[in-house]
């Protein structure tokens, strides 16, 4: 990216984030048939209600929080790549981000993000033209899920659509009481923990809400969509189904 390219979205970026945080009162309440002012805002409550009529009827407030950032870094690299030709061009909010990556295009990451989540997915999902958004939901990022599973990373069209769907599958995962009570638990008790995680993932990639996904807890993992699970490193998965 461009020092230019940078700067006006750094500039947009202030702008739109200054719309959205007026509606953040708004969005935490949790309905759905509210219409806020800011684009971001607006689409992350779309998000939300298109994940409703895929037969998730649970709305959860952090959930549309988490997806207000992501739609933040949708907005600000459509206004990077309308402004310049860019070969690539990346928005972050900590494992949030919305991504525009040509196929040969070579990303360059500061040294201090070349250990994120969200990178080890481009890598597990290149070679080819990377656009939409990634979201990553867990422990690793503080206050983004209530579920069990240690990674809940998700690749969608927008980061919007990522980070919401990333928030509903992580809170879906939860291990059975008999397995809460183990210091290790059972293998099959973390497949079925992952496999609720599954459920929820299914309906939502049949909306179009996710194209890729990756779930992950205690070294096992499930992975729907296609990526290579070999340069998924960071998830510290060493059996996957």
């Amino acid at each position: 990216m461009t020092d230019r390219a940078v700067a006006a979205g750094v500039a947009f970026l202030k702008q739109a984030a200054a719309q959205a945080d007026g509606d953040m009162d708004l969005v935490s309440q949790g309905h759905l048939d509210v219409l806020p002012r800011s684009e971001a805002a607006r689409t992350a409550l779309e998000a939300a209600r298109t994940a409703v009529h895929a037969g998730h009827p649970d709305h959860s407030v952090t959930a549309a929080t988490y997806a207000v950032a992501g739609a933040l870094a949708d907005q600000t690299v459509q206004h990077m790549c309308a402004t310049s030709h860019l070969e690539s061009a990346y928005v972050v909010s900590g494992e949030c981000g919305a991504f525009s990556i040509d196929f040969e295009a070579v990303l360059d990451v500061p040294s201090d993000l070349r250990g994120a989540l969200w990178l080890e997915m481009i890598r597990g999902l290149r070679p080819g033209v990377i656009k939409g958004g990634i979201a990553v939901a867990g422990p690793r990022v503080p206050n983004s899920a209530d579920g069990d599973a240690d990674i809940v990373a998700i690749y969608a069209r927008s980061g919007a659509e990522a980070a919401l769907s990333a928030i509903l599958i992580a809170d879906s995962i939860e291990l059975s009481d008999r397995a809460k009570s183990q210091t290790i638990p059972a293998a099959e008790d973390i497949w079925d923990a992952l496999s609720k995680g599954v459920r929820v993932l299914s309906p939502l990639r049949q909306a179009n809400l996710v194209r890729t996904g990756v779930l992950a807890h205690r070294g096992r993992g499930r992975c729907i969509g296609q990526i290579a699970q070999d340069r998924l490193l960071r998830f510290g998965v060493s059996d996957w189904r």
